[in-house]
């Protein structure tokens, strides 16, 4: 039996409803998987609480199930109500996994529950509603950002976890190599331009933004972030909260910002050609500008800002320098083990720059720690793109933009060399280094 399929019937074993098969092979499992240990004990408790509910009410389940995300250091929380089950799952370092699945007849009470722990309109059923959640848990603030979407068998919530002390790092923490790093910053002290972080949704760039703009807080400095919603608080900074029930967007703070006497502005995201056009104008008008685009490398993001319908010759003359990045899985060190190349491997290396390929790398075997999935924590794997004069001259010309694109993939160390480098240095496992970085372009 693999482990999610115990992880399915934790609920009916412990309540004795499994035939005598399943529910040997389950305790077969269980003898030997300490992790589905753990599950087991946290369904079991879970499951005493739900059973008690005449004496302990649905508070206390909506509480656990908040709690134990934030033990098992998740990120999301999904609360997933299905035909014959409610299904609970955390996502851990940016993967998804089931926690617990819970009879039908809880999924309304707790969906009722956690809309009003945010705040929610309990009188408006059948719509899309937002809420926050303030947690205090061993003395640290938790702010949840809980989203409930009407489906098929109920109330689908998803609440975000927003760990205050996990944005209070610089720089220096987010994983980015040394030489790398030392680039970024050296455009972060420029008096003028525009910086963009690219990457997919999860990617970490608010994290990246926000260590950026913390590495700039100076009492010279007039530094000011448009957000939507504003995650973290910044000393030093004026955070802007958009709100567009009163014409308050991006392309709209942008504006007023220009009358404050801004020198650095953070533009959380660039969602239309206004927003850009703003940007770049305050990049060519002596200020600089941090913002964000969803692309896959750094590479693209000039072709992105052509799409939106930005002239080329404004972005040759505003764009300085495109850090693009991922986050990946670290090894979990304490069940760390060495583990044979397989020719895939070998091949995924030399392609990343790799001449000589080791005989054995890094890998976590699985543990209770990890919860058997032999990774612990993130870091960030990156690629930066400084625009010089060459490039310059081309993006403003009129060559083609693969052309351009070649010129600018030549340019940069590409995402897959620093993703090898922490390979290699037994910080991130090969498996998951290539899952990471299987689809990104490439440039011909």
């Amino acid at each position: 039996m693999k482990c999610e399929e115990c992880r399915e019937l934790l609920i009916a074993y412990h309540k004795g409803e499994l035939q005598d098969e399943q529910r040997a092979a389950a305790e077969a499992h269980l003898a030997q998987c300490v992790a589905c240990q753990c599950e087991a004990e946290g369904a079991r408790r879970l499951l005493a609480t739900i059973e008690r509910a005449e004496e302990e009410p649905i508070e206390r389940v909506a509480q656990k199930i908040i709690l134990e995300g934030i033990e098992r250091r998740a990120s999301d929380i999904h609360v997933q109500p299905q035909a014959e089950r409610l299904r609970i799952r955390y996502r851990v370092d940016g993967v998804l996994h089931d926690a617990i699945i819970l009879p039908t007849y809880v999924a309304e009470p707790l969906a009722t529950r956690l809309r009003q722990m945010a705040e929610m309109p309990l009188t408006e059923r059948g719509v899309p509603q937002d809420g926050r959640i303030h947690v205090r848990h061993e003395e640290r603030e938790y702010d949840l950002r809980v989203s409930s979407l009407p489906s098929l068998h109920g109330e689908s919530i998803v609440i975000r976890i927003f760990d205050a002390s996990v944005m209070d790092v610089g720089l220096g923490d987010i994983g980015l190599h040394a030489d790398l790093r030392a680039q970024f910053s050296e455009l972060l002290a420029r008096p003028s331009g525009l910086v963009v972080v690219a990457g997919p949704t999860g990617s970490g760039k608010t994290t990246t933004l926000y260590a950026a703009l913390k590495s700039l807080v100076r009492p010279e400095v007039a530094l000011f972030s448009i957000e939507d919603p504003v995650e973290y608080r910044i000393e030093g900074v004026t955070q802007v909260h958009l709100n567009r029930k009163t014409g308050l967007d991006f392309a709209a703070a942008m504006r007023y910002i220009m009358r404050q006497d801004p020198d650095v502005i953070l533009c959380g995201e660039v969602r239309n050609r206004e927003t850009l056009e703003l940007c770049v104008q305050a990049a060519l008008t002596g200020h600089l500008v941090l913002t964000t685009l969803h692309t896959n490398d750094a590479v693209q993001v000039i072709r992105r800002m052509a799409e939106i319908g930005l002239d080329r010759f404004l972005i040759a003359d505003s764009l300085i320098g495109v850090l693009a990045q991922r986050l990946v899985r670290k090894v979990h060190l304490e069940c760390g083990t060495l583990h044979e190349l397989t020719d895939a491997q070998r091949q995924w290396l030399r392609h990343a720059g790799v001449a000589e390929p080791p005989d054995t790398l890094t890998r976590g075997m699985g543990c209770a720690g990890c919860r058997n999935t032999g990774h612990r924590g993130r870091t960030t794997i990156a690629e930066l793109l400084v625009v010089d004069d060459e490039l310059r001259r081309m993006i403003a010309g009129d060559a083609d933009l693969q052309d351009v694109e070649r010129l600018a993939a030549s340019k940069r160390v590409p995402m897959t060399a620093d993703a090898a480098g922490k390979v290699l240095a037994g910080e991130v496992a090969i498996s998951e280094a290539m899952r990471v970085t299987g689809f990104l372009p490439e440039y011909q």
